[in-house]
Parts: C-alpha cells; structure tokens; sequence
C-alpha cells in the first residue's frame, strides 16, 4: 500500500472513530497520533491496547490467502469515492489494516482463492511451498471444516503457542474454543474476532407476530428462559393455506426454512458437541445421551408439525419448494446472521438459538465461517504474532462495530433491542471438534450433520443413525492423536 494512502487512511479511521467517545472507555492507543485516543465500542470491552511495541519491520510480508472476497473482512484495498455498507466495511477493513502496516513497518498482502471445487483449495496452494520450506504465507484462513486434517497431520501446522507475543487470553480471541481444539497439547487452530463468522441464528416477522397476538420474545433470552420449547410453542398454530386447499410453498407457516447445517446448529445451541476431550487429553463422541434423545424427539416432531415448512439444501433453487422469508409468508425463519433479510418491508426482529432449557447456563452458536491456520514455515514468529495481535484488536474495537452499525444497520439508538440480540449471539460463539475434524470420514460428517440428515430422511428414532456412524466415526479421531506429536 503507497504511503500517501496509508496517511489518509490513518486520518479516516481516527476521524471515524471520534463519535465513539460517547459510549466507550477511552484508552490511549500507541498506534495513533501522539494525544489521540480510541474507544471501545462497548464498555467493558477492552480497556488496553495490545501489549505489542511500536517497531518498523522494513515492509516485511504479512501474507494470508483465503476463499473471502477481499473488502468483505480480511483485507482490502482503498475505495474512499464509493457510497454504501458494504464500501464502508471495506474502507473500514482497509483502515485496520492499515493501522497494522504503520504500526510494525510490515506489508499486509492477501491471497483470493475464488474457485471452489472441493473445499481444500487453500491447502492446495500452501502445500507446495511449506513442503519446501519456504516463508510465503503468514496466515491461512480456512473453512470450518476443509483441511485442518491435512495441515495438522502433515506437520504443516504452526502451534499458535509458538508466537511469543500472541495472547489467546484477551477478549479479541476465542482462547477456550481453541484450546478445546486443541491436539497434543498444541493449539493449531485459531479463532476470535479476527476470523469472519458465520453464525446461525433465529429471524421473525415482527408484523405478523403482533397480528397473531404474540410478542417477540426478547424478555425471555435476557432473562435466559428463550428455550426450545418456547421456541417451538412460538411457531406453533400458525398455518394458513393459501385458498388452493394443497400444503404448499404459497402457504403462511409459523417457521420456514431451509434445513442444512443451520439444522445442525440445534445440537451445539443445546450444549451438545458432537466430540469433546475427555480424561485422557483426546476427543471423544460425546452427543450421545439423554439430552439429545429428547432434544432431537422434539425437534422431530416440531418439524412434522403443521406449521413448519422444510427443504433440503439440494432443493435450494427449485422454485416450487423454496420459500422467500421476504414474502412475508412466514413468522419465523432460521438463517445466517448477514445482510440477507435487510431489505424486508417489515419489521424484522432477530433472536438467538435457544437453549435446551432454562437451567442450561449460556446461550450457544456454533461458528460455521473461519477458523485460521499459520503454516509451520513462517520463520519471523514474532512479527506474526504482533500482526495476529493487533488485527484481533482492531476487528474488535473498530471493524465488528463498524459492521453492527453500517452493515447490520443495527445502530443502538434505533434498534437497541436487536442489537443486544446480536452482540449476544457474537459473545457466545463456540466451536466443536467434531466439524473441525470431520473432512475426510465420512461417518464424523454425518454425525456433525446429524440433525439435519436424519430428520430430512425421516428417522423418527436418532439411536440407529448415531450407531450407523459412531464406530467408524471414532476411529478417525483416535488417529489424529497418533500422527501429531
């Protein structure tokens, strides 16, 4: 990035930020302007900048090489003449990075991989030069699934415990889903705020929730009482037909949906992981029990009921099953939390997944988006560590906000009862070995699928799907343990 861009940018992001000063702590922040400070966006946030000096690297590369359309999260080049949200992100994305090049004197460059066949592209275009040992990627942003076998299994994995100034303690990183990750005693995988998310979550019509008589039960997660079965008793008696007398995609229903991996996202909203680590520090299939007997019956019969309406991801552009949640033909729907819904001409409401029951301590939301990898080759571990730091911070205290606010359009002032909703769902992101781990067996895939597939092939009883898969399902984990040291 040429130097006079860099100056502008710095002057766009800490004229950006002085409208924060309202609502944050304000905390001295070294990679401004001498007497400039920064705010959190929300108090209690953070009260520090990273414990990362101020150092020139002489342009030294920070690569990283990704599936994301560049100005979407990661990185992104200056487009200060364009108008819109989704431009504002990318000038925002663009200002964080470059507050990290000036800071440590680094270059930070991005690699699209935009074709996708079979998901382990990233893999592919890394291999060749950690094979030779060479230091040409800094940092690997993957899918939730594809590849992490291959990195770590192969040795080309870097244990994020390596790099001296990376702390997985501090509130910009997920350091308990990573070491839940964790294979060996080593942290191979990275998660936080830095990572795009892609988090399912609960939308409804908040128009025809008041026709109905029914309210937005926006009481009920703040007291933590938002559970399945008022999710299910909500959706309920809802259905109307639209005058042909046929159950159909023209019908009003109480939940319509595509039914995918946002299915599968009941498990883990219901604290049920599909391997976890046991006493002998490896992973172990731990969805089976009481717990998902009953939640699974539930959600079974939840979707033969009348006014739920379902299809499968394979069914997603047939025009005579699909349902548009924009038509205003369903109260409720479930779907990623994004952009998608913002154009509805009614009052949309969004909600977390519910819980099993009240007693159930948090609120959960499995995180379909991106994990990150660091290859083993990177020889400057601590320039890594700093630039790993400081994007975390800043995705934190600037990018997230700026994506609440601009691309949300969740502005507390306007919309304070969603927005709590959504910064909720975005605290209580967890992750589960079981999808980690799972390209590669077929077995563990069905069982990170499992509520998905087995209601969509109408198995009434979960016992025998899990015991289908189970065996060969933890074999594969068991292998893991055996190839890393």
């Amino acid at each position: 990035m040429k130097t006079t861009k860099r100056l502008l940018a710095l002057l766009l992001a800490l004229t950006m930020l002085l409208p924060l000063a309202a609502c944050g702590t304000t905390t001295e922040d070294p990679a401004a302007t001498d007497g400039v400070t920064t705010e959190a966006a929300t108090e209690g946030e953070t009260d520090f900048f990273p414990n990362v000096s101020k150092t020139d690297y002489q342009g030294e590369v920070f690569r990283m090489v990704g599936f994301n359309t560049p100005g979407t999260w990661y990185y992104a080049e200056s487009m200060s003449n364009e108008q819109g949200s989704v431009h504002v992100l990318n000038n925002t994305i663009y200002e964080m990075n470059t507050l990290v090049e000036d800071y440590l004197g680094i270059t930070i460059e991005y690699e699209h991989v935009d074709t996708v066949v079979t998901g382990g592209e990233i893999f592919d275009t890394v291999s060749p030069s950690v094979m030779s040992g060479d230091d040409d990627y800094q940092l690997c942003i993957l899918h939730p699934y594809y590849s992490y076998v291959n990195f770590i299994t192969q040795n080309y994995a870097l244990d994020f415990r390596e790099l001296p100034d990376f702390d997985p303690d501090q509130p910009y990183w997920n350091g308990e889903v990573m070491e839940r990750l964790s294979i060996n005693d080593h942290q191979f995988i990275g998660l936080g705020d830095l990572c795009e998310y892609s988090i399912n979550m609960i939308y409804c019509n908040k128009d025809k929730l008041t026709e109905a008589g029914r309210e937005v039960p926006y009481q009920s997660v703040r007291n933590g009482t938002w559970t399945l079965d008022e999710f299910f008793a909500l959706t309920a008696g809802l259905y109307a037909d639209d005058g042909d007398g046929r159950r159909n995609n023209k019908d009003t229903y109480g939940f319509a949906a595509m039914w995918d991996a946002n299915g599968s996202a009941f498990m883990q909203g219901c604290d049920i992981y599909v391997a976890t680590r046991n006493e002998n520090d490896t992973f172990e299939l731990s969805l089976y029990n009481d717990r998902l007997e009953d939640m699974y019956e539930k959600l079974y019969n939840w979707s033969k009921d009348e006014s739920t309406y379902m299809w499968g991801f394979g069914d997603r552009s047939n025009p005579s099953l699909t349902m548009d949640f924009l038509d205003g033909n369903a109260y409720f729907t479930h779907d990623k939390l994004g952009t998608i819904y913002l154009e509805a001409e009614f009052a949309l409401g969004m909600l977390p997944m519910p819980k099993y029951d009240a007693a159930q301590a948090e609120y959960a939301h499995v995180n379909w988006g991106n994990n990150v990898v660091i290859p083993g080759t990177v020889r400057n571990k601590e320039m890594v560590g700093q630039a790993l730091e400081l994007m975390g911070y800043y995705s934190k205290t600037i990018v997230q906000q700026k994506y609440y606010d601009e691309v949300l359009q969740l502005r507390v002032s306007e919309a304070p009862d969603d927005r709590d909703m959504v910064e909720l769902i975005y605290n209580t992101v967890v992750f589960d070995p079981g999808i980690a781990f799972c390209d590669g067996n077929a077995q563990l895939w069905n069982l990170v699928y499992l509520p998905c597939f087995a209601i969509l092939q109408n198995n009434k009883s979960v016992s025998s799907y899990y015991k289908g898969n189970s065996r060969g399902a933890q074999r594969w984990l068991d292998n893991l343990f055996t190839k890393v040291e």
